[in-house]
């Protein structure tokens, strides 16, 4: 008996051990099920025929329908037709390979998840489901925005053009006016005064279009120098001279300390005469009378450094980090006197980037003036190999110039600038017309307008290179339209020359002047 109960002892205590197991195994199994039906996250198992077995709440609210009505379900049944295929390949790649894979797809209720794919065994697999609905509609969002600002700056950038064009053309026949009256012999001491005013307004103007638009191409990457080998120190030189005139009506001392040797740069003559146009017209307009500007240009190893100093208002140290940005200028009082677009010394700083260098601004504050220190890279030593030319300078400089331009007030003053300054000029006020009188004329060098009535400049253009009578002339384009996309299809169409509107008469004569004829 004492054996009997020692073994009645010891079942007793096993069975006791399988109650506490399995207890423990029912909390187990009511905690997961607990995780597994509460879950964030969806939870799915589909079975060999890719049919819902079981799921959670979260997957169920996800598929749009109650649990109950979801098992035994295909789940191929809740998704996009456009995704089905990416769903079957990442379901045969789970099940093959025994690796996980991860899949965006979009529900056929308008819902998007990100969907994680897991083998159990060899008859179940395992889906969770994130609900990504709300970064798919950012997204798109997102994609819509960027499409509307990258239509908007189309848009503007077309603007802009449009209105430099709009802009330049009743500049020319103001530029032309006044080089006429300027040419005039008797003229009083008040009529020469209201010229000067007429003309420094117009530049003025001129420039202003320019650096609008420049600043637009730069950021767009749409300038493309026209890079030659040029003497630095000239340029600066020269630049230097030309601006004391406008320094001395000031009343600003404009000094120059330039390299008695030439330093030799690549570089675009005409963009970095702009780039000089621009800081020593800040100079100028931010140096008070009885100021001094100095312009010096060293070699500093393989760097060529021209500083310009002015003894001027200053900026502040708030100003100078945003000096460089489009816009950017210091508080200005309610009349404005140092005006501008602000745009001048971010087209600066694009050009001189363009070229291979780099332009930076100093000052102490406001009171102790600025100085701006632009950098090219000297040119190497090898020498540009001139290029064979097709045609012959001659040594005469009166030349038979025909003008097409529908703008009669821009086609007559130009007409009658020409002629004062010794050319012989016939005009033509559209396409047709101009070709019929270049039958006749004869002409060495034609200046047409681009946006012609019927046929345009650019038909224009082909035509005279058309015809064997007519295509040994210097076709040269002089129009409002002078984006770099306008300059190469001027080239394209045959055009010689591309020149925006207003030009000046005295760049026209020296065109005109060293324009080659055929051989």
């Amino acid at each position: 008996m004492h054996e009997l109960e020692v073994h009645q002892v010891e079942l007793e205590l096993q069975n006791e051990e399988l109650r506490a197991t399995r207890v423990q195994l029912e909390e187990g199994l009511k905690r997961y099920t607990e995780l597994f039906d509460f879950a964030p996250i969806g939870y799915v198992t589909l079975g060999s025929r890719r049919n819902i077995g079981e799921l959670n709440h979260s997957a169920a609210e996800l598929l749009g329908q109650g649990r109950s009505q979801l098992t035994g379900v295909s789940f191929h049944r809740f998704v996009a037709e456009a995704d089905l295929l990416r769903l079957d390949v990442a379901l045969s790649r789970a099940e093959r390979a025994g690796v996980q894979q991860h899949v965006e797809i979009a529900l056929r209720n308008g819902k998007h998840v990100a969907l994680s794919v897991a083998a159990l065994d060899g008859e179940r697999t395992l889906l969770a489901l994130e609900d990504i609905s709300e970064r798919v509609a950012n997204e798109e969002r997102l994609t819509e925005t960027r499409a509307a600002l990258q239509m908007a700056d189309r848009r503007k950038n077309e603007f802009l053009a449009m209105l430099s064009h709009e802009l330049r053309n009743p500049l020319a026949p103001l530029r032309n006016c006044i080089f006429l009256l300027s040419h005039e012999e008797k003229r009083d001491g008040g009529s020469q005064h209201t010229l000067e005013i007429m003309e420094r307004q117009v530049a003025h103007m001129a420039r202003l279009i320019d650096d609008l638009l420049d600043v637009t191409r730069i950021g767009r990457g749409k300038i493309q120098l026209q890079k030659e080998r040029m003497d630095l120190t000239e340029l600066v030189a020269r630049h230097v001279a030309d601006a004391r005139v406008t320094f001395d009506a000031s009343r600003i001392l404009l000094e120059s300390q330039l390299s008695e040797e030439p330093i030799w740069v690549d570089a675009d003559a005409a963009r970095l005469t702009q780039v000089l146009s621009n800081v020593l017209g800040n100079a100028e307009k931010f140096t008070p009378p009885g100021g001094h500007v100095c312009a010096s240009l060293t070699r500093k190893g393989t760097t060529a450094e021209l500083c310009i100093r002015d003894t001027g208002a200053g900026i502040t140290s708030e100003v100078l980090e945003h000096v460089f940005e489009p816009f950017a200028q210091a508080p200005q009082t309610i009349d404005r006197a140092r005006g501008g677009l602000g745009l001048g010394l971010s087209m600066v700083k694009g050009l001189m980037e363009l070229h291979g260098g780099t332009v930076s601004i100093t000052s102490a504050g406001r009171g102790f003036g600025t100085e701006v220190t632009l950098r090219l890279p000297i040119a190497t030593p090898d020498q540009l190999q001139p290029r064979a030319a097709d045609w012959q300078l001659q040594g005469k400089t009166r030349r038979r110039v025909l003008v097409i331009e529908d703008n009669e007030d821009a086609a007559d003053t130009l007409s009658h600038a020409l002629t004062v300054v010794g050319h012989e000029v016939q005009v033509a006020y559209d396409g047709s017309s101009g070709l019929e009188c270049a039958r006749l004329f004869n002409p060495e060098v034609v200046l047409c307008d681009i946006g012609l009535p019927g046929m345009d400049g650019y038909q224009v253009a082909r035509k005279f290179r058309e015809d064997v009578s007519l295509r040994g002339a210097f076709l040269v384009a002089l129009t409002g339209y002078a984006r770099p996309e306008d300059l190469q299809q001027a080239l394209a169409a045959g055009f010689n020359e591309h020149v925006a509107k207003p030009p000046s008469i005295e760049r026209l004569s020296d065109m005109l002047a060293h324009a080659p004829v055929p051989c």
